[in-house]
Protein backbone atom coordinates (compact mmCIF):
# COMPACT_ATOMS: atom_id res chain seq x y z
CA UNK A 1 0.00 0.00 0.00
CA UNK A 2 1.25 3.61 -0.91
CA UNK A 3 2.64 5.24 1.93
CA UNK A 4 0.48 8.24 1.74
CA UNK A 5 -2.68 5.93 1.47
CA UNK A 6 -1.93 4.43 4.45
CA UNK A 7 -1.24 7.63 6.78
CA UNK A 8 -4.53 9.42 5.20
CA UNK A 9 -6.76 5.64 6.40
CA UNK A 10 -5.05 5.72 10.07
CA UNK A 11 -6.03 9.29 10.13
CA UNK A 12 -9.50 8.44 9.72
CA UNK A 13 -9.29 5.96 11.69
CA UNK A 14 -8.31 8.42 14.09
CA UNK A 15 -10.84 10.67 13.45
CA UNK A 16 -13.55 7.72 13.27
CA UNK A 17 -12.68 7.43 16.84
CA UNK A 18 -12.54 10.95 17.99
CA UNK A 19 -16.13 11.55 16.54
CA UNK A 20 -17.66 8.32 18.17
CA UNK A 21 -16.50 9.12 21.61
CA UNK A 22 -17.57 12.81 21.29
CA UNK A 23 -20.98 11.43 20.08
CA UNK A 24 -21.02 9.40 22.80
CA UNK A 25 -20.08 11.80 25.54
CA UNK A 26 -16.87 9.88 26.21
CA UNK A 27 -14.66 11.79 25.57
CA UNK A 28 -14.71 16.27 25.68
CA UNK A 29 -13.65 18.92 23.24
CA UNK A 30 -10.49 19.35 24.92
CA UNK A 31 -8.91 15.87 24.81
CA UNK A 32 -10.53 15.14 21.19
CA UNK A 33 -8.47 18.69 20.11
CA UNK A 34 -5.26 17.28 22.20
CA UNK A 35 -5.64 14.00 19.75
CA UNK A 36 -5.74 16.29 16.38
CA UNK A 37 -2.86 17.93 17.81
CA UNK A 38 -0.99 15.18 18.40
CA UNK A 39 -1.82 13.64 14.56
CA UNK A 40 -0.81 16.06 13.28
CA UNK A 41 2.27 16.72 14.93
CA UNK A 42 3.36 12.95 14.63
CA UNK A 43 1.74 11.65 11.47
CA UNK A 44 2.34 15.19 9.22
CA UNK A 45 3.78 14.07 5.09
CA UNK A 46 5.82 13.02 3.37
CA UNK A 47 6.36 9.71 5.70
CA UNK A 48 7.63 6.51 4.30
CA UNK A 49 5.80 3.02 5.53
CA UNK A 50 8.39 2.55 7.82
CA UNK A 51 8.21 5.92 9.91
CA UNK A 52 4.26 4.99 9.63
CA UNK A 53 4.87 1.76 11.28
CA UNK A 54 7.63 3.33 14.13
CA UNK A 55 5.07 6.31 14.63
CA UNK A 56 2.06 4.11 14.94
CA UNK A 57 2.54 2.16 18.24
CA UNK A 58 3.04 5.45 20.24
CA UNK A 59 -0.42 7.15 19.30
CA UNK A 60 -1.65 5.42 22.30
CA UNK A 61 0.60 5.78 25.11
CA UNK A 62 -1.11 9.02 26.13
CA UNK A 63 -4.40 8.34 24.12
CA UNK A 64 -5.74 4.57 25.35
CA UNK A 65 -8.82 4.53 22.97
CA UNK A 66 -6.93 5.18 19.29
CA UNK A 67 -5.65 1.55 20.32
CA UNK A 68 -8.43 0.07 17.55
CA UNK A 69 -7.45 2.39 15.49
CA UNK A 70 -3.18 1.55 16.07
CA UNK A 71 -3.92 -2.20 16.28
CA UNK A 72 -4.57 -2.77 12.43
CA UNK A 73 -1.15 -1.48 11.73
CA UNK A 74 0.52 -3.36 14.24
CA UNK A 75 -0.48 -6.87 13.17
CA UNK A 76 -0.24 -5.99 9.48
CA UNK A 77 3.46 -4.80 10.25
CA UNK A 78 4.22 -7.33 12.15
CA UNK A 79 2.56 -10.28 9.54
CA UNK A 80 4.30 -8.58 6.65
CA UNK A 81 7.97 -8.91 8.83
CA UNK A 82 6.85 -12.59 9.36
CA UNK A 83 6.38 -13.53 5.95
CA UNK A 84 9.75 -11.76 4.96
CA UNK A 85 12.02 -13.77 7.23
CA UNK A 86 10.02 -16.67 6.61
CA UNK A 87 10.60 -16.38 2.99
CA UNK A 88 14.42 -15.67 3.85
CA UNK A 89 14.32 -18.66 5.97
CA UNK A 90 13.20 -20.75 3.28
CA UNK A 91 15.63 -19.54 0.65
CA UNK A 92 18.15 -20.67 3.15
CA UNK A 93 17.12 -24.16 3.46
CA UNK A 94 16.53 -24.33 -0.04
CA UNK A 95 20.25 -23.74 -0.34
CA UNK A 96 21.23 -26.15 2.04
CA UNK A 97 22.61 -23.67 4.99
CA UNK A 98 19.72 -25.26 7.72
CA UNK A 99 22.33 -23.93 10.41
CA UNK A 100 21.55 -20.16 9.15
CA UNK A 101 17.72 -20.46 8.94
CA UNK A 102 18.32 -21.81 12.17
CA UNK A 103 19.70 -18.94 13.19
CA UNK A 104 17.56 -16.57 11.97
CA UNK A 105 14.38 -18.11 13.10
CA UNK A 106 15.82 -17.97 16.65
CA UNK A 107 16.91 -14.05 16.15
CA UNK A 108 13.44 -13.53 14.69
CA UNK A 109 11.98 -15.21 17.87
CA UNK A 110 14.09 -13.63 20.22
CA UNK A 111 11.94 -11.82 23.18
CA UNK A 112 12.99 -8.03 22.51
Amino acid sequence: MDSEVYRKKLELDILAIIEEKLRNGQMDAERARAIARMVLDKLHPPLTLEQIHQIAPTLDDHFAELARAVLPIIQDHEEEVRKIISEHAQKLINLGKINEATQVLKQATKPK
